[in-house]
């Protein structure tokens, strides 16, 4: 599809192939609709792929490709979905269709990784008649595995014995993957299995142990009873658990003696350290088989000194309930030791029996302090309001966790109850518990105890004051606010000021009217002296909110400079985005450099917490830019701009990479903004963002910066399906067809590849037929190179001066263009940048940017008139001269993608392309949304992006385009008007 000034000529594409169209073009036309957007979309292609019967599918499988021959997702997902649609229940003779279509496949192809692919769908699809075509893959090294699972997912008597066939003609790299299915098919292939288990590859044995463990066989006990002495660790760490396993399988089969006893010799066997895993399972197993019987087991093991394995058997206490089990875990921690105890009250606790109360109670006056810190909530939870006169007690002698662990259980507790108790055990109560008191009058909101509060409030211990003014924050009202705002005045104490400051946005915050929250600030803001005023000031950026800023943006305005400043620092610390536009204007009327540098900041801060759309966010700071002020205040609008991640900010940050005294910033929030990449950030691994970070990169003056910063543009790349040509270090993947002696003129240095001039050209190891190529070089006076591909076309390298035409001019065509179209070199000693687009017979060269050549032809000079070579490796050309090259990148494009051009009768007719087909030049506005994709431009919705124009306008003309939406699409084209309002819809 592309854009183009013509006239229109009939409908885009039919949702049906016409019926003329031969196999290959019906079944791409179908491939264009995978991957399906939904299960009932992918049915339906399924069955129109259906329609055309064994050969459809036989072709899908054949567009299955290897890795790096191209993009194939669409022929995977397609053969997918008739394995998925076609193995569902009530559809056999489909079902049959694509399994036998598919086993036809694998024949013809000579690729184990689309073969092992291909097993994978059988496995989804396949029924009885698929297991002896199956069988000739078991003996591969390669594809046993997926055939294997193939057979064990068909099942049955026939699957099970085409394994137990297979085993004994299978090659060891085959037999590991057998025997594993033999185990998950649960063959009771003993005989055959317990041999193996003796193997000498540990790999075998360790699968024939597998298999034998599932299989339940209780001929395979003896052999998994039992671990080697010379086994590797990973045999013996694994034999318990295979061992278990096996004890399941008996449990299952009705052999439950059998396996309890496996199960309780795992248990006595394990329990040393870093053993207890091992126990735990077998308990667990010991109970899911016995059930109330297992509570001698899990008495024992509550008893253990191994906490993990203690633990594990307190979780299990649940699964046997009942106050007689709940009693006989009393009795059993009424004799342990005190770190056992606490672990079977809390166990208590969890368990809920009222029965266990009494010794719960007991254990709240235990000498061990873990022991009352697990009988705190036990009690809380199994005694209600009855155990409250036995928490209460503690406080006297509580420690820090013991008052944390009682505050806990009293807020837990209604107000009526534990304010009363409070209040009364106030003054007795020493530190730390005291605190505890205050925080519960606070929390449960005693407001008719404030005034014992506000005198708690004055004490001169930290400890007491500290809690108190936490409370007042609780109970204190509007009409409270004065008091609270003369103590803050008399204050000098920095901890004590911000407690109370705490406490007067606490009052505001409670109320859950946002309109009226601050009405007592501001009434008081409005009465108080200038002092006064200043506090204020400081708490309502807490609140926040609408109303209260006009209060603030007036205040900014006072004629006390202490007020005015504390105003304009209250709406720089903002904590919504309603205070944007008064620190705006703040910023460009204020002639006080503090004011400007606070307004500045809290301006970026608020414009990056707003719901805009990133390229209005970009479009905020680049206001902040444009204000008169000092270099250094801009620093942190810059810096902001890297939290908006969109192509604009990009755009902004590269135009301060000439700014002498911001270069650093923006080349540091170039790098921040580049540093992450999401799938949908494809725009960082595009040509503008490769160049602006090259430019950032280049501006850094600390070597080892350099090199981090090359490695992520690298990732960048990498994630947009470029690959590294030349590695920096060494000269892997390069070689030099005409002399061996050229190796000793091409230095891999510093990231550069540097030719000395003295031998021949050096070309990859790796052929290229269409690609998108990035390289750097650097030429010496009076020299010349080149760059070669596909056998025999050039694009040139020269000096400047000794060329006057300048560089990236095309050597080989002589009926074509053969120049660049402007000169763009850099001068001599400086790194120039190629960019070398080839797609079918035609190359696009950019050199510093600038597009030199514009879809050329390619021609073959050495063999004239012939096409050039469908492929070819990448050479860089030696004339004789020292050159070097550093960042050498390319992307491999797939042969499918589709080039729009125009036809004779269009040519003839005037028209001429508004979209190239490679990339979005000659295109302006938000692209973050776009991409140049296969020959379109694709609109992704879930990007950042607003609208997309034409750099140049028009006045009348006739514009032809095609066009494919997606379900609920909403866009359109905007024709001599701004794509805003009633218009048109953003596209």
């Amino acid at each position: 599809a592309f854009l183009a000034l013509a006239v229109w000529s009939g409908p885009l594409l039919a949702a049906d192939p016409p019926p003329a169209l031969g196999l290959k073009a019906r079944v791409s036309s179908l491939l264009d609709g995978f991957p399906a957007e939904t299960p009932a979309k992918r049915e339906a292609l399924c069955v129109e792929i259906l329609k055309h019967g064994p050969a459809a599918i036989e072709e899908i499988c054949a567009r299955v490709l290897p890795p790096g021959k191209g993009d194939d997702s669409k022929a995977r997902f397609a053969v997918n979905g008739l394995a998925v649609c076609a193995g569902g229940p009530g559809a056999e003779s489909d079902r049959t269709l694509v399994a036998r279509a598919i086993l036809g496949s694998l024949t013809v192809t000579h690729d184990l990784n689309v073969a092992s692919f291909l097993l994978s769908q059988v496995q989804l699809v396949g029924g009885q008649e698929a297991i002896r075509p199956l069988e000739r893959y078991l003996v591969d090294a390669t594809l046993a595995g997926p055939a294997a699972a193939a057979i064990v997912a068909i099942g049955g008597p026939e699957a099970t014995e085409a394994l137990r066939r297979a085993v004994d003609l299978a090659p060891p790299g085959a037999r590991v993957a057998l025997v594993q299915a033999l185990g998950e098919a649960r063959s009771r292939a003993v005989g055959k299995l317990l041999p193996l288990a003796d193997s000498a590859d540990e790999d075998v044995r360790q699968a024939a142990l597998f298999a034998l463990a599932n299989t339940g066989d209780p001929a395979a006990g003896p052999a998994l009873s039992r671990s080697r002495v010379a086994a590797s660790y990973r045999e013996r760490a694994q034999a318990p658990s295979l061992y278990l396993l096996y004890a399941r399988r008996l449990a299952e089969s009705g052999r439950t003696s059998e396996a309890l006893a496996v199960a309780r010799a795992v248990r006595e066997s394990y329990r040393g350290h870093g053993e207890s895993q091992h126990a735990s399972e077998a308990l667990a197993l010991v109970v899911s088989i016995e059930g109330p019987r297992a509570l001698p087991d899990l008495l024992d093991a509550a008893s253990s000194s191994d906490r993990r394995f203690r633990g594990s058997a307190l979780l299990l206490a649940d699964r046997i309930p009942g106050s007689e089990a709940t009693l006989r875990f009393v009795e059993t921690a009424s004799r342990a030791p005190a770190d056992v105890r606490a672990d079977v009250v809390a166990m208590l606790g969890r368990r809920g029996d009222a029965a266990a109360l009494p010794f719960v109670r007991e254990s709240l006056r235990s000498g061990d302090e873990a022991v009352r810190l697990a009988a705190i909530p036990a009690a809380s939870r199994l005694g209600g309001a009855a155990v409250l006169p036995d928490l209460l007690p503690l406080l006297g002698s509580a420690g820090a966790l013991e008052s944390a662990a009682l505050k806990t259980a009293l807020l837990g507790y209604p107000a009526r109850l534990v304010v009363p108790e409070a209040v009364r055990l106030l003054d007795p109560t020493p530190l730390p518990a005291k605190a505890v008191l205050i925080e519960v009058l606070g929390e449960k909101r005693a407001r008719g105890e404030i005034e014992r509060v506000y005198r708690l409030a004055d004490d001169p211990d930290p400890a007491i004051s500290e809690p108190s003014l936490r409370a007042l924050g609780e109970l204190a009202t509007d009409g409270d606010l004065p008091r609270l705002l003369s103590m803050l005045e008399k204050s000098s104490e920095s901890d004590r000021v911000v407690r109370l400051r705490e406490a007067m946005a606490a009052v505001a915050l409670r109320n859950p009217d946002p309109d009226t929250k601050a009405d007592g600030l501001v009434a008081l803001l409005k009465s108080a002296s200038v002092p006064g005023k200043i506090e204020i000031l400081k708490v309502l950026p807490r609140v926040g909110g609408a109303k209260p800023l006009p209060a603030v943006v007036e205040m900014a305005a006072s004629p006390e400079a202490g007020v005015q400043s504390a105003a304009i620092s209250a709406l720089s610390r903002w904590p919504d985005v309603a205070a944007t536009d008064a620190l705006l204007r703040i910023a460009r009327t204020t002639a006080t450099r503090e004011h400007f540098r606070a307004a500045l900041q809290g301006y970026v801060r608020l414009v990056g917490r707003a719901n805009d759309a990133p390229d209005q966010r970009s479009a905020a700071i680049e206001k902040a830019l444009g204000l008169p002020g000092d270099d250094a205040d801009k620093k942190g609008a810059l810096l902001g701009l890297a939290a908006f991640r969109e192509p604009e900010s990009l755009r902004i940050l590269a135009r301060y990479l000439d700014h002498e005294a911001l270069r650093d910033v923006a080349a540091a929030a170039l790098l921040d903004l580049a540093s992450e990449q999401s799938p949908e950030e494809r725009w960082l691994s595009g040509h503008e963002a490769y160049s602006v970070l090259r430019r950032a990169e280049a501006s850094l003056a600390d070597p080892a910066a350099r090199e981090r910063a090359g490695k992520m543009i690298g990732d960048r790349l990498k994630q947009g399906g470029f690959v590294p040509l030349f590695g920096g270090r060494s000269l892997d993947g390069w070689k030099a067809p005409a002399d061996e002696a050229t190796w000793t003129h091409w230095k891999a240095e510093g990231g550069v590849l540097a030719f000395d001039g003295k031998g021949e050209s050096l070309s990859t190891t790796s052929d290229h037929a269409d690609f998108e190529l990035l390289i750097d070089w650097k030429i010496e006076k009076g020299g010349d190179g080149g760059i070669v591909f596909r056998g025999s076309p050039q694009v040139l390298i020269s000096e400047a001066e000794a060329t006057p035409a300048g560089s990236g001019g095309l050597f080989n065509n002589q009926k074509g263009p053969s120049q660049p179209v402007e000169r763009a070199d850099r001068p001599l000693g400086q790194w120039n940048a190629f960019r070398i687009l080839v797609i079918g017979e035609r190359v696009t060269v950019y050199l510093n940017d600038k597009r030199v050549v514009d879809n050329a032809v390619l021609e073959n000079r050495s063999e004239n008139g012939k096409p050039t070579y469908p492929s070819g490796p990448i050479v860089l050309q030696a004339h004789g001269h020292p050159l070097a090259f550093r960042n050498v990148f390319i992307r491999d494009i797939p042969r499918d993608t589709e080039v729009p051009k125009l036809t004779a009768a269009e040519a003839s007719e005037g028209f001429t392309p508004l979209f190239n087909g490679r990339d979005l030049e000659g295109w302006t506005g938000d692209a973050g949304g776009y991409a140049a994709e296969n020959g379109k431009i694709v609109v992704h919705p879930e990007r950042a992006g607003g609208n997309l124009y034409t750099k140049k306008e028009y006045t009348d003309f006739v514009l032809r385009f095609d066009f494919k939406l997606t379900p609920a699409a909403n866009n359109g084209l905007g024709i001599r008007a701004p794509l805003e309002g009633d218009a048109a819809y953003a596209g």
